[in-house]
């Protein structure tokens, strides 16, 4: 995701032509920080130099030319029609979750890039990431586990979705004055959606996090963080089989550096005694808020 500023750079465009367009035309629906600042996706940016070229190019009126766009772009939208109104008792994203998991079962990543870009242009970030794409990526290994799905359709889609992490990690600001973060799951863990949504809240709140990823071995994590100079270690695991593991790398790093802290995150630890530098969380945002509250400093 771009602010406007990097938008108007890559398209060589003036910021006030790009509110115009989005203002006047209804041309782009961008995303909206809580501040409410414009965020815009890579498909935004497309769509602007789409038009751009329509005019520029070939002499054709904005306003004709945001007609062709929102055309072409009904081939990937059901009509209202075809589209079943959620159940009593239903989730109140069932609808965007059924959308998004039959675009991806269907392997059209261009339609589930497309609603992923709705979803961001209809909702806060915090909702699409937390109530929409972390309940579709368990359902996806639900689905993938039971052989509904191919490890082909769970890794396309695990990519497109990691994409708009990374989208998100790059667009807040860090502050020098907050601790070096470093964030993994240990060697054995490949589910990665909890760390995600745990590095995105970091980010959110102005920490700067190197994100490692999932099965990160423990070699090398030691010359890393002393040469880097990390002050906190995120990890992230699915299940209690893997606290050795995790317990092997807090002694490992803690002998490299004495100081550093470590926050384990997880649903299955939320019951765990918390200690001097080593925090223990459930996977609820509120309980993260609590641990930022009680035990972090900041932003300056």
């Amino acid at each position: 995701m771009y602010n406007i500023k990097a938008a108007a750079k890559i398209l060589d465009m003036p910021k006030v032509t790009i509110r115009s367009w989005e203002t006047r035309y209804n041309a782009i629906t961008p995303a909206r920080t809580e501040s409410g600042h414009r965020l815009y996706s890579d498909q935004n940016l497309e769509d602007l130099q789409w038009l751009k070229i329509q005019v520029q190019n070939n002499g054709i009126k904005i306003s004709e030319a945001v007609k062709l766009l929102h055309a072409s772009r009904k081939k990937f939208v059901k009509p209202a029609s075809e589209l079943t109104a959620p159940t009593m008792g239903s989730q109140p994203y069932d609808k965007q979750i059924e959308e998004l998991y039959t675009a991806g079962a269907e392997m059209d990543s261009d339609r589930f890039q497309y609603l992923l870009d709705l979803n961001f242009s209809m909702f806060h970030y915090r909702t699409v990431f937390f109530s929409i794409l972390a309940p579709l990526m368990v359902r996806i290994g639900n689905e993938w586990e039971n052989g509904t799905i191919t490890v082909a359709h769970e890794h396309m889609l695990s990519h497109l979705v990691l994409q708009r992490f990374t989208q998100f990690f790059r667009i807040f600001p860090t502050s020098d004055s907050l601790p070096k973060v470093l964030a993994f799951c240990p060697s054995g863990e490949h589910h990665q959606l909890g760390l995600l949504l745990f590095t995105l809240f970091l980010r959110e709140n102005g920490y700067s996090v190197a994100y490692i990823g999932p099965d990160t071995p423990l070699e090398g994590l030691p010359e890393l963080i002393e040469k880097q100079d990390f002050k906190l270690v995120a990890m992230s695991i699915g299940h209690k089989r893997l606290m050795p593991a995790v317990e092997n790398y807090i002694a490992t790093l803690k002998a490299t550096k004495p100081d550093l802290q470590f926050v384990i995150g997880g649903r299955c630890l939320g019951h765990n005694e918390n200690n001097t530098n080593q925090y223990y969380l459930g996977n609820t945002y509120e309980e993260w808020q609590r641990w930022l509250d009680e035990t972090q400093p900041r932003r300056a």
